[in-house]
């Protein structure tokens, strides 16, 4: 098989080099890391919801989707990729794509260790150390052929992350920075200082050798141009602004189980004598409060409310205190609101029960 050591090129290139192999039907196993910054999306992303357009231009950070699914991610120079593309019918191809991933990030786990950073795999296609995130890997097919695209995180900028996401209030983005800062981490992290771009590529290229029969391949002109014109489609307005999948609650994952969500109040349920709230709407009418969940596994981990204006007067805090744990689901929600109505002496809130359960569980 090819190996096409490409080192540090062109941001673009790094996607369109998978592209470009998959549709020329060349099987090979590409490592790179792009030398400069840019926002991928990925196949089924919506870039309008996904990506903060207008920060973007502002900080010269080009956008690029891959014509294979997973989440929208910053790429950035301090990580390097390694990208592999079969045929269909490559006996190595056997199972569910699930039990491919672990022997595929099997190089870059025992290139960690050879640092001696401990990592294993948390399913499907995870590479974590001590919980942490420390690679991100997808899968897709193009023209074909079965493309495995990792990386491994020498170093990552959490802010510029947070600040090229789309997001509904500034909280939420700040929410989104802590949470990358809990559950993410790199090399540079784990060793207190930035390893050598050659010699982590070294070892990931011995530990690939040692599964894969490789021979270098030659980036050669003919190539070079398919990679040219896989990037001029994968960075096109027309690719860009393909339709993706929306949703109605605003949410990030962070890791393989977290996701920071926000979470709208679906209406305004407190009145005045003159039939107004004191947020200004009518009963009914729509909520300016919102609350923001981590969800990590299935349970709650984090629960904040802002701009309940609606829900003043009954203590939220307690509310958080009620959650946090609870897993996210009917029963679970259903048995902490109940915990924390069993407070409300009035009774007044009781009446919008399900309102509050149809808020929390929101998808």
């Amino acid at each position: 098989m090819d190996l096409y050591r490409l080192g540090a090129i062109p941001w673009d290139e790094t996607q369109a080099i998978y592209h470009a192999l998959a549709q020329n039907q060349q099987e090979g196993l590409v490592i790179c890391r792009p030398a400069g910054r840019c926002v991928c999306l990925g196949l089924h992303d919506d870039l309008r919801q996904e990506v903060d357009t207008n920060y973007c231009q502002g900080n010269n950070i080009p956008i690029i989707r891959r014509d294979i699914g997973g989440g929208m991610v910053l790429l950035a120079g301090e990580q390097i990729f390694f990208q592999l593309v079969l045929r269909a019918g490559n006996p190595l191809l056997t199972g569910r794509r699930e039990a491919f991933f672990v022997q595929f990030l099997q190089p870059a786990i025992k290139t960690l260790a050879d640092f001696s950073i401990k990592a294993s795999i948390k399913l499907p296609a995870d590479i974590v150390v001590n919980g942490k995130k420390i690679s991100g890997n997808g899968a897709g097919d193009i023209n074909g052929f079965s493309v495995y695209t990792g990386n491994i995180l020498l170093a990552f900028d959490r802010t510029a992350m947070a600040n090229v996401l789309n997001v509904p209030s500034s909280r939420f983005r700040e929410q989104l920075r802590l949470s990358m800062e809990r559950n993410l981490t790199s090399m540079s992290e784990e060793l207190g200082y930035m390893p050598d771009y050659e010699t982590v590529e070294d070892w990931l290229v011995y530990h690939f050798s040692a599964w894969l029969d490789l021979k270098r391949g030659e980036y050669s002109v003919d190539l070079q141009k398919a990679v040219s014109k896989a990037s001029k489609y994968l960075t096109s307005q027309e690719f860009l602004n393909l339709p993706g999948k929306q949703t109605r609650v605003r949410q990030v994952k962070i890791n393989e189980g977290t996701y920071v969500r926000l979470h709208p109040f679906p209406q305004c349920i407190k009145t005045t004598v003159a039939g107004q709230s004191g947020c200004g709407n009518r009963l009914g009418g729509p909520c300016s409060g919102y609350a923001i969940l981590v969800v990590q596994n299935n349970k709650i981990v984090e629960f904040e409310s802002h701009e309940l204006t609606c829900l003043e007067e009954y203590n939220l805090n307690s509310l958080a205190t009620s959650l946090i744990g609870s897993y996210w689901h009917e029963r679970d929600v259903r048995n902490a609101l109940a915990q924390w109505l069993h407070n409300d002496e009035s009774g007044a809130v009781k009446v919008f029960k399900d309102t509050l359960i149809d808020w929390i569980l929101a998808r």
